[in-house]
């Protein structure tokens, strides 16, 4: 496995909301890793694309009162480049959860390998994925999902967001418990897709 080197790149631009930014840019180059782990109630949005190439890169943009203090944590474990959000040290914790997100927004951009795994935990974030996938687990409280130009099996369940997934040569099973269910076609296909919810809608559609 190789590790290329860790580019971190700050960029410090004066909003007129008085808030700043920061960008941090991490890359890997292993075709050994079979695929990405995400654990962070940090992270509002997260962008996945699957593109050509055995490479991988995480691209964190940071907004807000305390943007300084957040750092991006990464490292190979079980054979997945895991990614994670953390504090610097020395950084005091606000107790109120909710009075804390109010002051940093975090989104991440990531582009990695055709046909590998993806993993997601967040009690806050939502996840937009594009391309094809051997296999997705995303388990989402707060946020949706967004699945565009989508192949691959796996499963996808959330609280309260909605799902909406585009997908082609992929079986789609799909659950609200309060919420409407649409789907269009998609009881065909080499692959299958679980998709979960139980306040949210979920809208399936084929591929164009």
């Amino acid at each position: 496995m190789r590790l290329k080197e860790i580019f971190w790149v700050f960029i410090f631009l004066q909003g007129l909301s008085g808030f700043a930014q920061k960008r941090m840019l991490n890359t890997l180059d292993s075709q050994a890793v079979k695929g990405i782990f995400i654990d962070s109630d940090q992270v509002f949005e997260v962008f996945i694309k699957a593109v050509e190439g055995s490479g991988f890169s995480v691209n964190a943009e940071v907004e807000g009162e305390t943007f300084e203090t957040l750092k991006l944590d990464t490292k190979v474990e079980n054979g997945l480049w895991h990614i994670e959000t953390g504090r610097t040290y020395g950084f005091k914790n606000i107790d109120d959860k909710l009075a804390a997100h109010k002051v940093l927004s975090v989104v991440l951009y990531i582009e990695m390998p055709l046909n590998k795994e993806v993993w997601v935990d967040s009690d806050l974030a939502s996840v937009q994925l594009t391309g094809a996938f051997d296999q997705i687990n995303l388990n989402l409280s707060g946020g949706g999902c967004i699945l565009n130009d989508f192949r691959g099996s796996g499963i996808v369940n959330t609280l309260r967001g909605s799902i909406t997934a585009a997908v082609s040569d992929t079986r789609v099973l799909a659950e609200s418990r309060n919420g409407i269910v649409n789907t269009k076609e998609t009881s065909a296909g080499s692959h299958l897709l679980n998709l979960k919810t139980i306040d949210g809608d979920i809208s399936v559609s084929q591929s164009e």
